[in-house]
């Protein structure tokens, strides 16, 4: 019966030169151990002499951030060169992935490039904040615009977001939009200013409603919505500011009686919607190429998204079996290591070659000695959060309910191996993803990391999620479970 944990991967292993040298280099020192006096630290040099290199090659590059682009007028010529570009995107994903499905956002990017016909609807969005009037607004925008005599008429789908929502979601559900109506009842706040600019740099058409202005006295109406227009100005929005009312508040008046007396009351004056349906009705009529295009130009960015998830899923579905093979590996030789104190040499070892194996796949440049480098900074990660503490108790915890008796002594040991390999693979698939594919090489950001460290550690403490772990560790580590070759 052999070794549980040890007759796993073999014929791997011996493909992989950091593991195959940090295991061999292990079991040196293990022997070497085993015949000299302990006080001799050659487990410290050979630690050092492993990492040691990978610091002494790794060259610290810094890539500076391009300046922001201004905001390039869409027009067609514009629109096509997008296109192009997300044709091209679309290229290099499939060859760096020949099993990635893209047909059917190929055809949809084939079908942009056809000139749009005039539109049979119009979508439209009312944006606000919290009390802003989104509601009451909607209920007085029409559901049918006449572009012009003897024309059929535009159906009007509107749709109500709130400012809060975040910007992901918020740019999935407003892709199709061809209007955006931004409440606003004063001054901009930061997060209002963001949106607009979310709004402007997505070539979306938008107009900014300055609501619940009969709350104000006359003077300060006026001084608030100057105040506005130069903030639309600023972000190069041509659509001046329409003061509203979608609900009024009532007001006082003077009622008169049929004996001449009179006597204080309410009214509620009627909405005051301003210029904007006239506004409405220039823009489907003069623009609505314009609406179109920015439209376009939206779904050509959502089609490069999808192209790049798509891809990540691919890889991840890849990268997950290389952190299992890892982790296992790392249980089995951490049970039955001759020396424990070569535990971390081994670990480093086998979490460089994932470094190494994982860069690969990401189509991310990164020799060995960066790899080795790369594993010895996740490990001080992981110590300096307290993970290796934490993830032994919480394994222990488990250990006790149900325990590994196959295993003895060691059980706990080489689940925290296994555990915290697989924390840092599931951190470096998180990290490499979102590095660019298309540069040549990592841009590695040790307090990013971090915290990626820390969030992939904190959503695998979940009692299921450590549970099923724990179970997945019992059948892999028995010593009736089958090889993997």
């Amino acid at each position: 019966m052999g070794q549980p944990g040890l007759t796993m991967g073999f014929k791997t292993v011996f493909k992989k030169p950091l593991v195959m040298g940090g295991i061999g280099l292990s079991v040196l020192l293990g022997l070497w151990s085993t015949t000299h006096s302990a006080e001799q630290p050659w487990d410290q040099w050979g630690l050092w002499a492993l990492s040691g290199l990978g610091l002494v090659i790794w060259r610290w590059r810094r890539r500076h951030h391009a300046p922001p682009e201004q905001k390039q007028m869409l027009t067609p010529e514009v629109l096509q060169k997008v296109i192009a570009q997300g044709e091209k995107l679309l290229a290099r994903r499939q060859a760096q992935a020949p099993d990635l499905v893209l047909e059917d956002l190929a055809q949809e990017l084939q079908a942009l490039q056809k000139p749009a016909p005039p539109p049979q609807a119009l979508n439209g969005i009312v944006l606000g904040e919290k009390r802003s009037g989104k509601t009451s607004l909607l209920d007085l925008l029409p559901s049918r615009l006449t572009p012009g005599e003897g024309e059929k008429p535009l159906i009007l789908n509107w749709q109500v977001v709130a400012a809060e929502t975040p910007p992901e979601t918020m740019a999935q559900s407003m892709t199709e939009a061809h209007w955006v109506l931004v409440l606003a009842t004063g001054d901009l706040t930061s997060s209002q200013w963001q949106v607009l600019e979310f709004l402007q740099t997505h070539h979306h058409h938008w107009q900014l409603l300055f609501n619940k202005q009969d709350i104000y006295p006359i003077g300060d109406r006026q001084i608030l919505w100057d105040q506005l227009q130069h903030q639309v100005n600023q972000l190069g929005n041509a659509n001046p500011v329409i003061p509203i009312s979608a609900a009024p508040q009532p007001i006082q008046i003077r009622r008169y009686l049929a004996d001449g007396e009179w006597e204080i009351d309410q009214e509620t004056p009627p909405p005051d919607l301003g210029n904007l349906l006239s506004q409405l009705q220039q823009q489907a009529t003069e623009q609505w190429e314009s609406l179109v295009l920015g439209q376009q130009w939206r779904r050509c960015q959502a089609i490069n998204q999808q192209v790049e998830q798509r891809w990540r899923e691919n890889r991840r579905t890849l990268a997950i079996p290389l952190v299992e093979q890892a982790q296992w590996l790392a249980a089995g030789t951490a049970l039955f290591n001759p020396v424990a104190n070569l535990d971390l040499l081994t670990a480093i070892a086998i979490n460089g070659q994932l470094v190494w194996d994982l860069g690969e796949l990401y189509h991310q440049k990164i020799s060995l000695a960066q790899a080795q480098t790369v594993a010895k900074e996740m490990g001080t990660i992981l110590i300096k959060l307290g993970m290796v503490e934490l993830s032994t108790q919480a394994l222990g915890a488990l250990l006790k309910s149900q325990p590994l008796t196959y295993l003895a002594g060691g059980a706990l040991q080489g689940l925290s191996a296994a555990y915290l390999t697989r924390i840092a693979g599931l951190s470096l698939i998180t990290f490499l993803e979102s590095q660019d594919p298309d540069l040549s090489e990592p841009q590695w950001d040790w307090q990013k990391l971090t915290a990626v460290v820390k969030q992939t550690f904190e959503q695998n403490q979940r009692r299921a999620v450590l549970q099923g772990f724990f179970q997945r560790a019992r059948q892999q580590l028995s010593p009736a479970s089958p090889t993997i070759a």
